[in-house]
């Protein structure tokens, strides 16, 4: 089962995990969601546009179901720039467990394994593929932080490239306790993936279960440290978070000049039960993304907004600037848009399509 993939400028990295979804298995009494520890998991590299070149790369038993950035390795053989490894971070997870605490289901028991087990954890991990070699290498998989790391997001447009800065959610609570239940967000990280790759690099960790930076919650945050790589926003007590989105400044000096949007709530308001009154409200809160300390505007919303809802963000010139869905289909309703187009209709629709543009001209004149 495969619920997000790696995408770079030039290759794409599916995942192929042990983790299965047969709904079929309602009839025979088994559960729905079945994940194997004793299984393996493939990542599946193959450049955009040749799929059947696809190499396997194996690995230890884990579920992924967020990637966090991808981007390719490249160097000049022959006066030609070819991608020689690709590399992708993403949020690994050692058991399914978190799979039922969000549907709020019960865990099946756990598959009886003589393989290894490591403890639950969930935590961003870095994986290099290389693809000089003959044989498909893994040559780095191990763990940049210790501590919970889930819902990574990005600045947009440093994707696919060597970004220094991954934002994402995590939880100063145990994390085997966390994946008891649908455990809340209390905190907010931003981590200099760049720093730590680096430094794994130079001193490497234990392949597969290793962690570059070993330390707790507690010392990160009790860290006075301006350049460490790892900073976060801890929320107040009784306040809990979602996912955040990176906004940048414009004209700003640096990747991290921006800031950070999310959604938040004060369980304050939850009635003697624990349940949320339809007068409860959320806030959308915006933290400077340089400190991770400084909340530069608090937006009052009229309703609450439940917990674990995506999202993204959409500056004001990319809403203008949306151009109409006819304008973007090569059907007959497009063509039929742009000749009741006045002025030059054939530059207005120029460029609106890649290579084949071309040949869609043609067909108009």
């Amino acid at each position: 089962m495969m619920h997000d993939f790696g995408v770079s400028l030039s290759y794409t990295v599916i995942l192929d995990l042990p983790l299965s979804l047969d709904p079929l298995n309602l009839a025979r009494n088994k559960p729905v969601v079945a994940y194997d520890p004793s299984g393996r998991s493939r990542f599946g590299v193959f450049p955009r546009h040749r799929p059947q070149d696809v190499r396997w790369f194996e690995t230890r038993a884990c579920c992924i179901f967020h990637t966090a950035n991808t981007w390719d390795e490249t160097r000049v053989i022959a006066n030609r720039t070819q991608t020689t490894a690709v590399n992708m971070l993403a949020c690994r997870l050692t058991s399914a467990s978190l799979v039922f605490c969000a549907g709020n289901i019960a865990a099946p028991v756990p598959i009886r394994t003589t393989v290894e087990q490591e403890e639950d954890q969930c935590r961003l991990y870095y994986y290099r593929f290389d693809l000089e070699g003959f044989e498909n290498t893994i040559t780095h998989q191990w763990a940049l932080l210790a501590v919970p790391f889930e819902f990574p997001s990005i600045r947009d447009d440093r994707s696919m490239s060597s970004a220094r800065y991954i934002y994402g959610c995590s939880t100063s609570s145990n994390f085997g306790t966390a994946l008891g239940r649908a455990d809340k967000i209390d905190s907010l990280v931003k981590v200099d993936v760049m720093t730590l790759i680096e430094r794994g690099k130079k001193f490497p960790p234990r392949s597969v279960t290793g962690c570059v930076d070993m330390r707790s919650m507690e010392e990160i945050v009790a860290s006075k440290d301006p350049s460490d790589p790892v900073k976060v926003f801890k929320m107040p007590r009784g306040w809990y978070t979602q996912e955040s989105r990176f906004v940048p400044r414009v004209d700003g000096k640096s990747e991290d000049d921006g800031w950070l949007l999310t959604y938040v709530f004060d369980e304050s308001q939850l009635d003697s039960s624990g349940t949320a009154p339809e007068n409860s409200q959320s806030e959308l809160w915006i933290i400077d993304a340089r400190n991770m300390r400084d909340i530069v505007a608090r937006i009052y919303l009229p309703q609450r907004v439940p917990y674990g809802l995506h999202g993204t963000w959409f500056a004001e010139d990319e809403i203008e600037n949306q151009r109409p869905i006819e304008s973007i289909r090569s059907t007959e309703r497009a063509v039929q848009y742009a000749r009741t187009k006045s002025g030059d209709w054939k530059s207005k629709i120029k460029g609106l399509w890649g290579g084949g543009r071309h040949h869609l001209l043609n067909a108009l004149s």
